[in-house]
């Protein structure tokens, strides 16, 4: 995968000189290789701890988890102030002075700590008294209360790795995420195993796994912390931070919307059904997670010099939407193949349900793609705008589905949110920092992915062991190749004259 990105940056040398395109596909190759294998390593450890989790945890208690999870989430937007996207993008306006870096990191961090643990002392204080105010029905205390201290905790380690991303670190990135993952996993063993500790014990396990976690990534921040602080640099994270903060409202209603719909009209166990699936599906997120974590440094230096790598910009992101439908390709047609095989009978249901999450997550994916361009410019109240639109759109079709056709009806209304969510930050992107996507290869391409989704619906595909769905997934990426089949000519032909001069 690493050496495809490579090749599709390096056909950009017909218009771009080769020692730049050749440094950019390396780098690219080079960060998403450790990105991508890190984050993949991850997730098939979490993937495999499910299968064992869900011989211990009833789907009630699943639900119980995703609930007590999701109100935490929402809680943490306000928390975490957007500092750590901001991090991400201002880096790079303070980054020739290391002193003044290191002042604006400091700063900024010591201000999004100390806000924090203010106001997660205000929530748990206030706790009995929101409970009232709160759309689900899991009790504040111990649930929803262990897990907003376990979301903030991962939220302020989020400014330890946003550095790293930043300084282009993967290395250190992975090994903090590592880290976290192991601990979070074998203190979850142990509760949830050991103990017995059923759904109280999951999130218990999780909250001391991020505490240990915490202290690695604060005592490593030591220097930053310690920084001259500076009011100015507060000032400048808040001004692009706080207007994020509606996107991620948006954006995080959009995912999570759908299961309090479904707890009015079902039950907590279809919504703890509907989660994992969720989780499963969420491998698309992992492959857009790791290009973006490769991709954005990349984006933003060489967006700065806009004139000069126009071309090169939109050769690599066009590439790397086709790259991205043709993994979706996969996802959607094996995943039925891994519920059916590995998950425990009570589970059997996701296996028509991850497949429409995986194609959301392509169209999440691609949001993300056009969103650096937007990003670029700043106008991150133009992002809110996308999300809310989106957000609208997810929550009327969940109304409308979800009485009717329940978790399946949940799936769809959420693969339709993020389509339109796509949409609209390409138009917007086109509009502040366009760059010439090949639209209609993606476009068919995107249809191909949309024709599979139709094929993993079909009973009769899980017949034989499945091996109709891999002949399917073999067809459909071999169809994508055929429609960018130019593109991989001009590939073959630079390789051929670098392997000749």
């Amino acid at each position: 995968m690493a050496d495809l990105l490579s090749q599709m940056a390096d056909a950009t040398q017909a218009t771009e000189p080769a020692s730049s395109a050749h440094k950019v596909a390396r780098n690219l190759a080079r960060s998403f290789a450790v990105y991508g294998i890190a984050n993949f390593a991850i997730r098939a450890l979490n993937f495999l701890l499910l299968i064992v989790y869900a011989r211990y945890l009833q789907p009630h208690d699943y639900g119980i988890i995703y609930m007590a999870e999701i109100v935490a989430a929402f809680f943490v937007i306000f928390e975490g102030l957007s500092i750590d996207s901001a991090l991400q993008r201002l880096y790079f306006q303070h980054n020739q002075d290391a002193e003044e870096l290191r002042s604006y990191l400091g700063s900024s961090i010591r201000f999004g700590l100390v806000w924090m643990l203010l106001l997660l002392a205000l929530v748990l204080v206030a706790g009995r008294g929101l409970q009232s105010y709160l759309p689900a029905s899991v009790p504040f205390f111990p649930y929803i209360a262990m897990a907003i201290c376990t979301a903030t905790t991962v939220q302020a380690i989020q400014y330890r790795l946003a550095i790293y991303q930043a300084a282009r670190r993967p290395g250190a990135y992975v090994l903090l995420s590592g880290i976290l993952t192991i601990l979070t996993a074998a203190c979850c063993l142990y509760e949830v195993i050991v103990r017995h500790g059923g759904a109280l014990g999951m999130m218990r396990g999780k909250l001391i796994a991020a505490l240990i976690v915490f202290f690695l990534a604060t005592w490593s921040m030591r220097a930053l912390l310690f920084a001259r602080f500076h009011w100015k640099f507060v000032r400048e994270t808040l001004s692009f931070g706080l207007p994020l903060i509606p996107h991620l409202m948006m954006a995080s209603g959009l995912v999570v919307a759908d299961r309090f719909i479904l707890e009015h009209y079902r039950d907590l166990s279809e919504v703890g059904i509907y989660s994992l699936a969720y989780t499963f599906g969420m491998v698309m997120y992992i492959v857009t997670q790791s290009l973006s974590q490769a991709w954005l440094p990349l984006f933003f230096e060489l967006a700065a010099e806009r004139e000069k790598n126009h071309q090169m910009l939109s050769r690599i992101c066009s590439g790397l939407a086709v790259l991205l439908t043709a993994l979706a390709c996969l996802g959607i047609l094996l995943s039925p193949l891994f519920v059916h095989s590995f998950l425990d009978y009570r589970y059997q249901a996701a296996a028509h349900i991850v497949p429409s999450i995986v194609m959301g997550y392509l169209f999440h994916a691609l949001f993300s793609l056009f969103d650096l361009s937007i990003l670029q410019t700043k106008r991150t109240v133009s992002v809110f705008m996308i999300s809310l639109a989106a957000f609208l759109i997810n929550l009327i079709l969940n109304f409308i589905m979800i009485p009717r056709w329940g978790m399946y009806g949940a799936a769809w209304a959420t693969m339709i949110g993020y389509a339109a969510e796509a949409i609209g930050a390409f138009l917007l992107a086109q509009r502040f920092f366009s760059l010439k996507y090949r639209v209609p290869q993606i476009l068919i391409a995107i249809a191909v992915a949309g024709g599979a989704l139709r094929l993993s619906q079909l009973s009769v595909m899980l017949t034989w062991h499945g091996f109709p769905l891999i002949i399917s997934a073999a067809l459909s990426l071999g169809l994508i190749a055929f429609i960018i089949k130019r593109d991989l000519r001009g590939i073959f032909d630079v390789l051929m004259e670098r392997r000749l001069s």
